[in-house]
């Protein structure tokens, strides 16, 4: 089988091909990828010929008959009649293209490098971003000297450029008109083509993507590479992807969740590792990323523990904080939840101090008394139902807040002291508790009930007597609204063993060392990104990470840093007036007396006088009449006959005297009458504290005959 093909030449004042040649038996046609062999059978006119091609052609092709074509290229009309006027025009607008294009090139990647020079960019690449007040003053100077430089350098050049031209004209003749712009034009001239040469070589040699300037080295796709290189959230991605490759952490996705004002987090999904593994070569991955030491930390999530959130911090992530205000007086409540400072989230942290006992370790420097404790303390005293002591062994505690703590102890015998009071409080509201209404399995903050909450700083300072005291009150004192807030620069198994862990609910760890970690937030939770250990105290004037902390308890659940608002002691010392002005909370008086204390101030002796105005006991009358006049004198002892007596009957109360009254008052507690100097005379009478003990007596008659003692404050 055969098909007809008519070739026709195409195309006008060719030259005659072979195939067209009466002497060509056959025609070859050349077509893209098929070459056509044919037998030529007639030559119908001069410019085609009829040919057959046979279909079982080596080619297999089955090509449907018809017309093809023959075209002869021919090269473009300016080439072929092109003249030498024609050539170099072609090359120079190709030269003065390529030499725009260079220049407009090399100014715009000039200008980016001068914007670098004058903002000091590559000193703040090379320390890593400003993570202190330090880097910004390092910074700020390299400016100022970069600028100084640059206005010398100019001055210099102007200076030169006049002295030129004085030489131009007073020297070679030239006129001054003619001769002002040829060193100036020269120094641009160089300039330009300085400038497009950077471009030509900046377009030759493109820069990889880890690159800002050309460096000597080529990115190879794999090379970690700093983290002030990334422009975009892919190269982020990129840049952290083979920081953890190069410490044989292996990943499935890297993705950029948020950017912040001090850095980035990123959201890890790991292959065949685990997050300890990421946690453990937290520093080699600092360095990779020429980020501040600390600045690497991890979240793993809860739920799934291959996912992990990575945050990179390059500057203080609280610089922003605003200082905060001081609380009103008697504001607040324990049953609040009270905002304590902020997360580096952004989003402010808040406690509720019902059933707040907490441990705070850090360095000094870290922030544990002007940071924490004060920010904690400022709460409980705007509170209505908290009481406060101040215990610190060795320095001045919480001194600022003055008279608004309850109780306060400076040496090793006094803490010791309190803390067996502490524990005495804890023992008496075992049977207060059931007698007061609504208290309910544990003890329940009011205004007449508060809680009682014991700061103690430096406690391994305390005695071995204290400590285990401290023990006592941590194992019992939640329940009956007694709690310790302890602070210390270390955390040691010798002074707290395993109560940490098992009894105190709320761990705050500040930069303190990595053995503490342990202790402090238990086995294993360091590799789970709770490193307080990579904190930085504070060193004169430099805060570094004072303040910051990592919280374990209660609704903190998360390893990311928190910090305390940050009161001053001005504002503390200027709202303790108004706060006392308002009324000081006190221990209520039945924990005192059941405790076997003797009440102190106004409001526990105020309480008891209520006590005994409700009271239908027979004598009750008799005592709060009593307590009235204790008050009214304002003295703790009066004479029977010339104060006591008197006053018992100008109330109503017949047939007392003062045998009558020794009797009532001993029929209630073991108590009797003294004798002592008193502005009437050295007569016999009563003090305050036994009036007080006939009363306990009689509000407890199951206490009646135990005889406590008195105990000092």
């Amino acid at each position: 089988m055969s098909t007809n093909y008519t070739i026709r030449e195409s195309g006008d004042d060719l030259d005659v091909p072979d195939f067209m040649r009466s002497d060509a038996p056959t025609v070859s046609l050349h077509k893209p990828h098929l070459t056509i062999v044919g037998e030529v059978v007639d030559r119908t006119s001069a410019d085609t010929i009829e040919m057959v091609v046979d279909d079982q052609a080596d080619d297999g092709e089955d090509t449907a008959p018809g017309i093809v074509e023959y075209y002869v290229p021919r090269p473009p009309v300016l080439y072929r009649g092109g003249s030498a006027a024609m050539t170099a025009a072609r090359y120079t607008g190709r030269a003065t293209a390529l030499g725009t294009r260079y220049f407009g090139h090399g100014l715009l990647h000039t200008s980016r490098l001068g914007y670098r020079y004058v903002r000091a960019r590559d000193h703040h690449d090379t320390i890593g971003g400003m993570a202190s007040a330090t880097d910004w003053t390092k910074i700020h100077q390299t400016r100022r000297t970069r600028w100084k430089f640059l206005a010398r350098s100019i001055g210099g050049l102007g200076l030169a450029d006049l002295l030129g031209w004085w030489g131009l004209t007073a020297g070679a003749g030239l006129a001054a008109a003619d001769s002002w712009a040829i060193l100036p034009g020269a120094e641009a001239a160089a300039a330009v083509a300085a400038i497009t040469a950077y471009g030509r070589y900046r377009l030759n040699r493109r820069i990889a993507p880890g690159e800002i300037v050309a460096a000597e080295d080529i990115d190879d796709g794999v090379e970690p590479y700093p983290l002030a290189w990334c422009k975009s959230p892919e190269q982020v991605a990129d840049c952290v992807g083979r920081a953890l490759a190069a410490e044989g952490v292996s990943t499935r996705s890297i993705i950029l969740g948020s950017v912040r004002d001090w850095g980035y987090e990123i959201d890890v999904v790991l292959k065949g590792s685990t997050p300890g593994k990421v946690q453990s070569a937290a520093d080699q991955i600092e360095s990779h990323l020429a980020i501040p030491d600390g600045g690497f930390m991890m979240e793993p999530l809860a739920s799934d523990k291959s996912r992990i959130t990575v945050r990179l911090v390059r500057a203080d992530p609280f610089a922003d904080m605003p200082r905060p205000q001081i609380h009103a007086p008697r504001s607040l409540s324990v049953h609040d939840a009270i905002v304590m400072g902020r997360a580096m989230d952004g989003s402010p942290f808040e406690i509720t101090l019902d059933g707040f006992c907490a441990l705070v370790v850090g360095a000094m420097g870290a922030g544990k008394t002007l940071g924490a404790s004060r920010t904690i303390a400022e709460a409980l005293t705007a509170c209505v139902d908290a009481v406060c002591w101040d215990l610190d062994p060795i320095k001045g505690g919480l001194a600022e807040f003055g008279d608004l703590m309850e109780l306060r102890a400076r040496t090793q015998e006094e803490c010791e002291e309190a803390l067996d009071r502490a524990l005495a409080y804890v023992n008496a509201r075992k049977e207060v508790m059931p007698r007061v209404p609504g208290m309910g399995d544990r003890w329940k903050a009011t205004a007449e009930h508060p809680h009682v909450y014991i700061f103690i700083d430096e406690y391994l300072l305390l005695t071995p007597k204290g400590k285990k005291t401290a023990i006592d009150v941590l194992r019992t004192g939640r329940q009956y609204g007694v709690y310790l807030i302890m602070m210390g620069q270390e955390a040691t198994g010798d002074a707290l063993g395993d109560a940490v862990a098992g009894v105190i609910p709320y761990r705050i760890g500040m930069a303190c060392r990595f053995e503490d970690v342990r202790i402090v937030f238990g086995a294993g939770m360091g590799a789970l990104g709770w490193r307080p250990d990579r904190m930085k105290p504070a060193v004169g004037p430099v805060v570094n990470d004072a303040g910051q902390s990592y919280i374990m308890g209660g609704q903190f659940t998360r390893p990311i840093r928190h910090r305390f608002n940050g009161y001053s002691r001005d504002q503390i010392l200027n709202a303790v007036p108004e706060r006392v002005a308002a009324g000081v909370n006190r221990t209520d008086a039945d924990t005192i007396l059941a405790a076997g204390y003797a009440l102190e101030s106004t409001a526990q002796r105020g309480s008891l006088t209520d006590q005994l105005a409700v009271s239908d006991e027979a004598d009750a009358f008799l005592l709060s009449v009593l307590f009235q006049e204790f008050d009214s004198r304002g003295r703790d002892f009066l004479p029977s006959t010339e104060i006591l007596v008197p006053a018992v009957e100008a109330a109503g109360i017949e047939g007392i005297d003062s045998t009558v009254l020794g009797k009532k008052l001993r029929s209630h507690a073991d108590v009797k009458a003294d004798r002592q100097n008193c502005p009437e005379g050295y007569l016999r009478g009563w003090t305050r504290d036994d009036v007080e003990k006939a009363a306990k007596g009689l509000l407890d008659p199951a206490k009646a005959r135990q005889n406590p003692g008195k105990s000092p404050a």
